[in-house]
């Protein structure tokens, strides 16, 4: 019989162990660490340089050894301390879409010990003006878009910018500039303490404005040996023969999010993983992809394994290459497990659960726990991750009970960034809340069940309703407003609204949805309005009876 996952965790994780792990303290509190590995994420990029000559990225056509990049991730580094006087602990944004320069300007930022600020590339322009306000960046790196967009308040902010891909910045640097200025300069050596600031990743959060997740280097390192870590785990349990093929992956998902920057990005390192990024998610272009750059790993929101599952070209392409389908940012339906495994024979289908809180760590499932179990999303991640239910009276839940899901762990986040009160609120001393809710059946497999905070998630990007209320609610025609998520077998949820609107009032819904493109993201605004003209159902309490209107829509839109 096979060792369980967790028991040869445990063995590897001893102090004589491959991976020895010990107890330290982190903000008072005692955590288990592990006592390897690199320091910092400076230490960490430089495994690049282990396997040098290795593919690390392609990009339309172009490629990058890990050498390449640690070399324009390098001449980088010396650009913001020379150029532009950047010290430890300084904010540095990056407001782009998924590019190369994405990964060697981050890589660049937290090697010498400056914060790296990822902000939405989907954010409109108040959006923008708010994280990079909130987060006090020195510097913000930008594509053309994102210029664009920040050019109305960047004067107001005193921002200097550096624009990626193009020939002309009038109001800042460009990229290529840089490099060639600050060419062939090694990566300038900076004593940067393990738990000093790295990342401050912004989320929605259910009081309305984005809330800025601001994490140590030991915490996102934490969370990717931890990874490596199971890996080793499943190669030993089975028995699976290391060759010395290169492992590769579609960066399938934007870098903004800790799915993209820590399971996709930040993970290849250990591995020597090829990336190949994607302009934008095409599930015909990444069937091309999967033949030509023989990918062996998907790893993205569960939407994109069932579009290329289900793409009606799929025979037209070798993807024999496939051997890991994972998802993670939201729900897989449990009916599509058992048709992945069907359609991919040889692949191992997978799930995480994790937050931007947690730094994508969480519980973890794959193959054959999966297929019996396709409604949960794992086991806590060992050796580092703790998991409890609690109940609304404060107590533990028994096995089965559904109650919200705590976390324990040192990949867990510092603290959101300039909000003390969230903050304290967020955490139950050294458990962090994560508002979801679930239970941990008799073999502490999780299942999530529901969310307690009010957010949405649409294909990966997490929505606050409250957020989307405020802004229809501003429209003069609205009497009052209900945003809330139905499911949708392709994105997981698809947000909807019900509103009032004033009696006497001719409601024009195009006219209304370009309204909300002034003032939200495109996929912040709801698919589905259900308009009413008296006011919306209450519940005893005298609350919007959001659960009956859910119904409703659900009822209709089937």
């Amino acid at each position: 019989m096979k060792k369980d996952i967790i028991e040869i965790v445990e063995e590897l994780c001893t102090k004589e162990g491959e991976y020895p792990v010990k107890n330290t303290k982190i903000n008072g509190y005692s955590h288990k660490c592990f006592d390897w590995g690199p320091s910092n994420l400076g230490e960490y990029f430089s495994l690049a340089l282990e396997h040098e000559e290795r593919d690390m990225l392609v990009f339309e056509g172009k490629r990058w050894t890990y050498r390449e990049a640690y070399l324009e991730a390098s001449s980088f580094a010396n650009a913001l301390i020379n150029r532009y006087q950047i010290q430890k602990n300084d904010k540095v944004a990056i407001a782009s879409r998924n590019f190369p320069e994405w990964m060697f300007s981050f890589m660049a930022i937290t090697s010498i010990g400056a914060v790296a600020v990822p902000l939405n590339s989907w954010w409109t322009t108040k959006e923008l003006e708010y994280g990079l306000k909130n987060c006090d960046a020195k510097l913000v790196i930008v594509d053309r878009e994102r210029l664009e967009r920040i050019n109305p308040f960047a004067e107001k902010l005193k921002l200097n910018t550096i624009l990626l891909r193009a020939k002309n910045n009038p109001n800042g640097d460009l990229w290529e500039d840089l490099l060639n200025k600050y060419s062939d300069l090694e990566m300038p050596k900076i004593n940067v303490d393990k738990d000093q600031d790295a990342t401050i990743f912004y989320t929605s959060g259910s009081t309305g404005h984005p809330k800025g997740v601001c994490s140590s280097h030991r915490a996102i390192l934490s969370a990717l040996l931890q990874w490596m870590v199971v890996g080793r785990a499943r190669t030993i349990r089975d028995s699976i023969e290391e060759d010395d093929s290169q492992p590769s992956c579609l960066i399938t998902v934007p870098l903004f999010h800790v799915t993209g920057s820590h399971a996709q990005f930040m993970l290849s390192f250990l591995s020597a993983r090829k990336m190949v990024m994607m302009y934008r998610w095409d599930p015909e272009e990444a069937l091309k992809l999967i033949e030509a750059e023989k990918i062996t790993s998907i790893s993205g929101v569960p939407t994109m394994t069932l579009e290329v599952m289900r793409s009606e070209k799929r025979k037209n392409y070798d993807l024999s290459s496939l051997k890991e389908l994972s998802g993670g940012g939201a729900a897989r339906p449990t009916s599509h497990v058992q048709q992945l495994q069907d359609e991919f024979p040889n692949t191992n289908p997978g799930l995480g659960y994790g937050l931007t809180e947690t730094n994508a760590a969480g519980a973890v499932i794959s193959g054959e726990e999966y297929l019996l179990r396709p409604g949960s999303t794992g086991k806590p991640t060992p050796p580092l991750t703790e998991i409890k239910i609690v109940k609304e009276d404060g107590q533990q839940g028994s096995r089965d009970e559904v109650g919200e899901v705590y976390i324990k762990s040192s990949t867990n986040f510092r603290c959101y960034w300039r909000d003390k009160k969230a903050t304290r609120e967020a955490f139950d001393k050294e458990w962090f809340k994560t508002g979801d809710l679930g239970y941990l059946d008799e073999e502490s497999y999780l299942f999530i069940v529901d969310r307690a905070k009010d957010i949405v998630i649409r294909g990966g990007e997490n929505i606050s309703c409250l957020e989307v209320e405020d802004i229809i609610n501003s429209h003069p025609s609205i009497i009052e407003a209900s945003v809330y998520g139905i499911p949708d077998e392709r994105l997981g949820e698809v947000l909807c609204s019900s509103i009032s609107v004033k009696k006497n009032i001719i409601f024009d819904q195009k006219e209304f949805k370009n309204y909300l493109k002034k003032y939200l993201a495109a996929f912040k605004i709801p698919e589905h309005i259900d308009e009413h003209y008296e006011m919306l159902p209450r519940t005893a309490s005298g609350k919007i009876y959001k659960l009956k209107l859910r119904e409703t829509m659900k009822e209709y839109l089937t």
